[in-house]
């Protein structure tokens, strides 16, 4: 419980609230004050307290003043003070009923916008919803801020993906240990897919073709005709030799032989019988002229396996195959090729050519005779055969190679360039997966997801219970909503109270029900030739609503007894009923609460509640306005206060000011009654029960600036000489009696409501 406001200083109208006699406060406080002087200011000190937010001390600092705004007020556990932007120590059990409430939890002017529906929906819910939708906000808010760390974190990785590729598929692509190989393997696939058409052309690698000596030829060089005597032989050669035919003259013999019968084909003489003849005849027979075919074959064989245009074929062919390796390395990968040559190779082909030539030659020199490789011949040939044998690798490549140039050709034959290409585009994202740097990026993507995830998760959980909270608070709430505006008299009800979460937030929702049609609340945005909050509700239907709110807030409060309830003038624009209700209702709330502070500017009211408030915990608190000193607090009497014929005097003066009705005079000495009841109960001592206002005003001059109503001097002085020229008897023999003026009455009537406090607008 609030037990005493200490001081207030520099706050708004307050420059120091304390006076003599500063009340202690009750259970039930009333606090009187007229529009202006501070009560407005009492509530967003205390809203202040409430929330720990310095803004709404800070905000109202006292215009002028040179000294910061500082507040001690007075609880059971100590002294609470506000000193330099901060409180020493909260507290939270205080509920505000004031304008602030109306504007920020049920409509603002005439409507009602999002942010409305948002704090009403903390309203209805309670203190354990209040928890939970704090929880849900502050984890839909930690949500979005993820989900733009994910986002940045998407981005980071977007120059690592393919356009259009969904992140979740790049993330789930597994390491290859293999993918360099497969991607080098890959590349030459495509590079053979784009050139389809000159793979296909291009041919083999050719096999070499290694020259080897004639079949037989040992063979040929050792043969003998056994049926040819060796005298003639001898007769022949000696025949030969005598007439000079040399080389040419077994050939020429042979050749003439083919054209005799029984004469010469030179000179015609009978050849019968003669032994030169029947020599020539044995020599070259059908088996000598073979063997001389033989001798003669194969030594065109051997010219032509190893001659000059075969040993170049060679050559040829490693250069050809240099070039076929060039073509196919850009599609299969070889090892290392020898591409010329062997060393060496060349000279020992020529050398055992001409070596086998020399026998041939030898051997057709003497047919007849057998003849044997001699050794130079064999050295020579197993020269050759080493010489080969540098082959046997060279031709085991090729072979191989060859192997992949068909599998090469068969592939590209059937391959899609496309689709190779889309391999090898895939493997290599596969490869840009697991880089070290995106692998990193990678990971704190993940990272940002788990995160995200699990704050989703919380915010999920929270959400299901606060569903679960509101689905039981919601229709009890609006149960109760509709009674209190039937004890209110409302005319309306409200149906269809729902929630939702637009933009995340959790936001309530309700519709009014005016002669049984549903009503849509509407916002600023709706036009005004359609049925909405703010064109079918009253000022005091709007009045009556908000408290209907709070006071349903206020009874689903598990803390209700440790309340401090606070009403600023809650009966705003209500009628008579309504007042009487709103007192009703605030006595219930006194019952249940720990303390009930009502603030007014209508002091009938305050009395209202006075009189049902028990004696012993009841207290009047006035707030007056002494000019250069600010506001003031002090006790006042409620009692002396509401007297009828005051107020009733104040309604008559305002009527004339608004309408001109009245009589004259009758409304001077009101003036006069107003002023003396104000006086004595603003200032009750410091004027005698029975002062007159001109009493009043004498003691005012007298007391000089050290009075408490000194800052009304003038005023009072002024209005006192004008009104008691109608106040005491007239003087009957004055020939031009006072007439009064109704322009200068209005004067001094606008000035009389000043005073009090109690002049419209």
């Amino acid at each position: 419980m609030l037990r005493k406001i200490i001081a207030v200083r520099n706050v708004g109208r307050f420059l120091n609230s304390a006076a003599a006699g500063n009340p202690q406060l009750a259970r039930h406080t009333l606090i009187s004050g007229a529009n202006g002087f501070g009560k407005t200011t009492l509530c967003a000190i205390l809203r202040s307290l409430q929330s720990g937010d310095p803004a709404h001390v800070l905000g109202r600092a006292t215009l002028g003043a040179t000294e910061a705004p500082s507040i001690e007020l007075l609880f059971p556990a100590g002294a609470v003070r506000f000193d330099g932007g901060a409180w020493t120590s909260l507290v939270p059990d205080l509920a505000i009923f004031d304008g602030v409430f109306v504007a920020e939890n049920v409509h603002s002017g005439e409507v009602v916008e999002i942010d409305h529906r948002r704090n009403l929906y903390r309203v209805i819910i309670g203190q354990e919803g209040v928890r939970l939708a704090e929880q849900d906000t502050a984890l839909a808010a930690t949500s979005r801020e993820m989900t733009g760390t994910v986002t940045a974190a998407r981005n980071a990785l977007a120059p690592h993906m393919p356009q259009g590729m969904r992140i979740e598929a790049f993330l789930a692509i597994e390491p290859d240990p293999d993918i360099e190989a497969k991607i080098a393997a890959q590349e030459t696939v495509v590079a053979s897919s784009r050139e389809a058409g000159a793979i296909q052309a291009r041919a083999a690698l050719s096999v070499f073709a290694i020259p080897a000596m004639p079949e037989g030829m040992a063979a040929i060089l050792a043969r003998t005709l056994d049926d040819v005597a060796a005298d003639a032989e001898q007769l022949l050669a000696g025949h030969i030799a005598r007439h000079g035919m040399a080389e040419q003259g077994e050939p020429w013999i042979a050749q003439g032989l083919r054209h005799t019968e029984d004469s010469c084909p030179f000179c015609g003489q009978d050849v019968q019988g003669l032994p030169l003849i029947a020599a020539y005849r044995a020599i070259f027979s059908e088996q000598f002229r073979a063997l001389s075919r033989d001798i003669e074959n194969l030594r065109q064989q051997v010219m032509q396996a190893f001659g000059d245009r075969a040993l170049g074929t060679i050559a040829t062919t490693f250069a050809q195959n240099r070039e076929h390796l060039t073509f196919w390395q850009r599609f299969i990968a070889f090892d290392e090729v020898i591409i010329n040559p062997p060393e060496g190779f060349t000279a020992a082909a020529e050398a055992l050519r001409n070596a086998a030539l020399t026998l041939i030659d030898r051997k057709a020199a003497a047919p007849l005779a057998a003849l044997i490789p001699d050794a130079a011949f064999i050295a020579t040939q197993a020269a050759f055969a080493e010489a080969v044998g540098q082959f046997d690798p060279i031709n085991q490549q090729i072979t191989a190679i060859n192997v992949k140039v068909a599998a090469t050709k068969a592939a590209t034959g059937a391959a899609d360039a496309q689709a190779e290409e889309a391999t090898l585009a895939k493997l290599k994202l596969t490869r840009s997966r697991h880089l070290p740097d995106v692998v990193t990026l990678c990971d704190a993507y993940n990272a940002r997801i788990d995160e995200k995830a699990d704050v989703d998760r919380r915010k999920e959980d929270v959400r299901q219970q606060l569903e679960a909270h509101t689905n039981n608070i919601v229709r009890p709430y609006e149960n109760r909503i509709n009674e209190l505006l039937g004890n209110f008299n409302a005319g309306f009800t409200i149906s269809q109270t729902r929630h939702a979460f637009p933009g995340g937030i959790a936001t309530s929702s309700y519709r009014l029900v005016i002669n049984n049609v549903n009503v849509d609340l509407g916002d600023g945005r709706t036009r005004h030739d359609q049925p909405s909050f703010k064109n079918t509700l009253s000022a005091g239907d709007r009045s009556t609503l908000a408290l209907a709110f709070f006071l349903a807030h206020l009874e689903h409060d598990p803390n209700q007894a440790q309340k401090i309830v606070v009403f600023d003038d809650p009966f705003s624009s209500q009628d008579a009923f309504r007042r009487r209700q709103t007192v009703h209702e605030i006595m219930a709330v006194a019952r249940d609460c720990a303390q009930v502070i009502v603030l007014s500017h209508d002091a009938t009211f305050l009395k209202q509640v006075w009189d049902k408030a028990p004696h012993d915990s009841r207290v009047a608190v006035g707030i007056a306005d002494h000019r250069a000193q600010g506001s003031k607090m002090s006790a006042i009497d409620l009692e002396r206060i509401c007297q009828g014929r005051t107020a009733t005097d104040i309604d008559d003066l305002q009527a004339f000011m608004a309408t001109g009705a009245g009589g004259l005079l009758d409304l001077v000495r009101k003036c006069r009654v107003v002023l003396e009841t104000y006086c004595k109960t603003t200032y009750p001592a410091a004027f005698a029960a029975n002062d007159w206002l001109g009493d009043i005003v004498g003691a005012i001059r007298v007391g000089g600036d050290q009075h408490p109503a000194h800052a009304l001097y003038d005023e009072l002085d002024q209005i006192n000489g004008y009104t008691s020229q109608y106040h005491h008897g007239e003087n009957v023999g004055d020939a031009t009696p006072d007439q009064i003026d109704p322009n200068e009455l209005t004067g001094f009537v606008r000035r009389t409501l000043r005073v009090v406090n109690a002049l419209q607008a």
